[in-house]
């Protein structure tokens, strides 16, 4: 698995095009793994921050706690699609969560995020196995197509 800041310094472009996409709307689709196999899609607001890309997911006090903290802790598996650009550029990942506990890297990440982290909101970092980009040429012209990056660490 790599992290965010591996992905960035062997993939500049693809880190651009995620940029660019969250900062344009700061949502995209994170999916899990449910206990019982089921898959469970819901929108996050991933945060780049360090060498890490993570998300905070409500926790108990929050109106409505997320369930998906306990898919990233039981289970790991993500599946994390940005939400497309304004010309249908496409980033998508997917990867492993680890449960970040550390005080430190907490608080790196909450000031990073566009967004209010709780105290017992639950903090993942969303570790990186394969990495997809996707934007079209010649849109709105016969013969549009799409041109694909695709990356994987060099140990998975």
């Amino acid at each position: 698995m790599a992290t965010w800041g591996e992905l960035e310094r062997a993939q500049p472009e693809m880190a651009a095009l995620l940029r660019s996409l969250l900062g344009w709307i700061p949502i995209a689709y994170l999916a899990t793994v449910r206990r019982d196999g089921s898959p469970r899609v819901h929108p996050v607001c991933p945060i780049l921050a360090s060498d890490g890309m993570y998300a905070a997911v409500a926790g108990e006090s929050a109106p409505q706690p997320s369930a998906k903290r306990f898919d990233l802790a039981n289970d790991g598996r993500y599946a994390l699609h940005a939400l497309p650009g304004k010309r249908d550029d496409e980033f998508y990942v997917t990867g492993r969560a680890r449960l970040v506990e550390d005080a430190h890297e907490r608080r790196l990440v909450a000031e990073a995020a566009g967004h209010t982290i709780r105290d017992d909101d639950w903090v993942f970092e969303l570790r990186i196995d394969y990495a997809m980009t996707a934007y079209w040429e010649n849109v709105g012209q016969p013969g549009t197509y799409p041109v694909r990056t695709y990356w994987r660490p060099p140990e998975a």
